[in-house]
């Protein structure tokens, strides 16, 4: 599966038709042929998940309950691990509490503030107590709002000592045990769980970088791992050689299944090119010759150019055209002008 070489065949006039039989060259024929081409490499690759998240705690708490180990299958949502959260809760409790103080303060306040107005309405009172009391209200209701902030907040650290799983997966990684303080804001806090997403893989496409500007987005690409097969594309091809390897890489995702973990290596055949309907010759048509690639043609002489060559065809650039007639077995025998003889057998 190469391209061709260029201008490389010169077709040779054979005068076969008035060959006498007893000095003719045996030959079988093949007719050029609409084929569909295409021209594919075979490079290394590596599987990996598309998702591998670190989990992290987002409270400052002791771990009291492990409840995922390494090698286990995980779903989305599911509790992995409890923090201690009783400090927590203290601090819901007081907000609670306090939440319901001033709204008992508030309610008195504002009662406080209608008969104010109704004996500023009279002139009994000046307008500075009424100021007071309007001003009291305002301070309580702001109270209140913060109250509730802290609340929510309260709420939302225990929310995060129950540590659950971002997706479904596998657990590749426990890196706490019970008894363990974790404090995120620390330099020194440490992940809980790696988990690898098993249902979102990816091939990372090991390419020469001569390969450079042929390798686009949307290309086929056959992956092989043993006797198992994935069809995909290539999704991204990476701008920069990678400096430790060396090649030029090129991303390819496709749906996990069973026995591609990620990790594991395996064969890629990426198609640079497809020609449809492409003119072809089987590559036992054609002939090397001190001037390069050869194929006798019944009639006629011309110069053509190859292209891509699959399975044993090459495509045929220009000069010929699919049902043109040119010999197969036996060409390696033949010159300009050799009268030959058509085996009407294997003729083809």
């Amino acid at each position: 599966m190469r391209r061709g070489i260029g201008w490389l065949l010169a077709f040779l006039m054979l005068s076969g038709l008035q060959a006498a039989e007893e000095r003719a060259t045996p030959i079988t024929t093949v007719t050029v042929q609409a084929r569909d081409l295409a021209q594919v490499t075979r490079v290394q690759a590596v599987i990996e998940s598309v998702n591998t998240p670190l989990l992290h705690a987002k409270v400052a708490a002791e771990v009291v309950e492990l409840l995922a180990d390494e090698g286990d299958r995980v779903r989305k949502g599911q509790v992995l691990a409890r923090l201690d959260d009783e400090g927590f809760r203290l601090d819901r409790e007081a907000a609670a509490a306090n939440i319901a103080r001033l709204e008992a303060t508030l309610a008195n306040q504002r009662a406080t503030l209608r008969r104010d107005e109704k004996l500023f309405a009279k002139g009994l009172i000046a307008d500075t107590r009424l100021d007071a009391s309007r001003t009291a209200v305002k301070q309580t209701r702001a109270a209140i709002v913060h109250a509730r902030a802290l609340l929510k907040k309260a709420d939302y650290l225990i929310s995060h000592t129950v540590v659950k799983a971002p997706l479904d997966g596998i657990v590749q990684q426990r890196l706490v045990s019970v008894g363990d303080y974790l404090n995120p804001m620390s330099p020194a806090s440490k992940a809980m769980f790696r988990i690898v997403d098993t249902a979102h893989l990816r091939a990372r496409l090991l390419l020469p970088d001569e390969l450079a500007g042929q390798v686009r987005p949307g290309q086929r690409v056959t992956l092989y791992r043993g006797m198992d097969r994935v069809e995909t594309r290539v999704r991204e091809v990476l701008p920069l050689v990678a400096p430790s390897s060396g090649t030029l890489e090129a991303l390819a995702d496709f749906p996990g299944r069973d026995g591609w973990p990620p990790g594991s290596r395996v064969t890629a055949d990426l198609v640079l090119a497809e020609h449809r309907a492409a003119p072809a010759l089987p590559e036992a048509a054609l002939v090397r010759r001190p001037a390069g690639l050869v194929a006798y043609r019944l009639e006629g002489d011309d110069r053509v150019r190859t292209g891509i060559r699959q399975d044993g065809w090459v495509e045929i650039l220009s000069g010929l055209a699919p049902g043109d007639r040119v010999a197969l077995d036996g060409a390696a025998f033949l010159a300009d002008g050799v009268r030959v003889k058509v085996g009407d057998g294997a003729a083809r």
